[in-house]
């Protein structure tokens, strides 16, 4: 559970140079006036392109991610990949290095930018499971005495709770649709460290203050002052009874 909540903050991390790098990319799109209606088909060009760029240099990077999962997850062969052709791309891209899982993670958050910049299908939830996955690789070489479920599942719900703030769907969806729901109470761990962590990040025009948050972060404070000046309440309870 504790590394399982180490892993998590590292997937908020994470989410926040994507969510940096997004806020970047949409402000270029604003001073260019694409973000204007008149302008959709335009933003949605330029969005294709850099995704199509992308999926030509690191076919990994191509389509929403719920197919390509497993193939990075387990850094399979880029034959394994679904619904590319040639899976190789154009410079024979193979995902079977720690810094090659690091390119495939970069890439991907990017694409997701642009995809999202151009107002393109493919949202977030999937995309940023095979993103954390990537980086999971990269954590699971780093530290291979770690389970490969726990890095991989882990850093994919760090990165969408962050996102998304989905700490109680992500963790069901991730361990019961891969298959291991022995590794829950790791993954939810690292959702909600990645949520704490990443409380004022609001990224979603449409996310509100989780003003529960908030009580969760100061309540043992507040309780540790009510005790200091009026006692424990329990005591107190048990003295006038």
């Amino acid at each position: 559970v504790i590394i399982g909540g180490a892993i998590g903050l590292i997937g908020a991390f994470a989410a926040y140079l994507f969510a940096t790098f997004h806020w970047r990319v949409m402000a270029i799109m604003g001073k260019l006036n694409l973000l204007d209606n008149k302008y959709a088909v335009y933003r949605a060009l330029v969005g294709a392109t850099g995704v199509a760029v992308l999926a030509l240099l690191v076919p990994h990077t191509a389509f929403w991610g719920e197919a390509e999962f497993l193939p990075i997850a387990t850094m399979a062969p880029a034959s394994d990949l679904p619904r590319i052709w040639p899976t190789t791309g154009l410079i024979g891209f193979e995902m079977d290095t720690w810094w090659k899982a690091m390119i495939v993670g970069f890439t991907r958050m990017i694409a997701i930018s642009f995809t999202v910049a151009g107002g393109l299908r493919g949202g977030f939830i999937f995309p940023f499971f095979a993103t954390g996955a990537a980086f999971g690789r990269v954590l699971e070489i780093a530290i291979p005495q770690l389970p490969l479920q726990i890095p991989v599942l882990c850093m994919a719900a760090g990165m969408n709770v962050a996102i998304t703030r989905t700490s109680l769907a992500t963790p069901l969806i991730l361990c019961f649709l891969a298959g291991e729901p022995c590794a829950l109470p790791s993954v939810l761990a690292a959702s909600l460290c990645s949520l704490f962590a990443t409380s004022y990040m609001t990224f979603i025009k449409t996310q509100i203050a989780r003003c529960d948050i908030d009580h969760s972060m100061f309540h043992k404070k507040l309780l540790t002052k009510i005790v200091d000046e009026h006692g424990d309440p329990d005591e107190i309870d048990e003295e006038e009874g």
